[in-house]
């Protein structure tokens, strides 16, 4: 037996609805994919194209640029993070490597 309640409050025409509830927006989520994947690329063990790592090393610390949208420090600071304090941290890691990789197992 189905509850009918709970099919019409998961109902694509109530789907806003049920976003507004989540503590989680997807946008933070996809900002947050954005930051991880470039410090994978920049830091992981998988082997990238050298372009790759490079591209990503260049995102992580070049210049910042806070109202440039999807810029470092933007995605930075849309996910509550001082971009500042961010590179200092991954640059600890330039000379560490092996301490990162702990942490990135948990962003896969």
């Amino acid at each position: 037996m189905s509850n009918p309640l709970a099919v019409n409050r998961f109902s694509p025409e109530r789907e806003e609805d049920v976003e507004g509830y989540s503590p989680v927006k997807a946008e933070r989520n996809l900002l947050a994919a954005v930051l991880a994947r470039a410090i994978c690329d920049a830091f992981g063990t998988a082997h990238c194209e050298r372009h790759i790592i490079r591209s990503a090393r260049q995102w992580l610390f070049g210049k910042l640029t806070p109202k440039r949208p999807f810029s470092f420090a933007w995605v930075a600071l849309h996910l509550d993070l001082d971009p500042v304090s961010l590179q200092d941290s991954l640059r600890t890691y330039e000379k560490k490597p092996q301490d990162i990789q702990e942490r990135l197992t948990l962003l896969r």
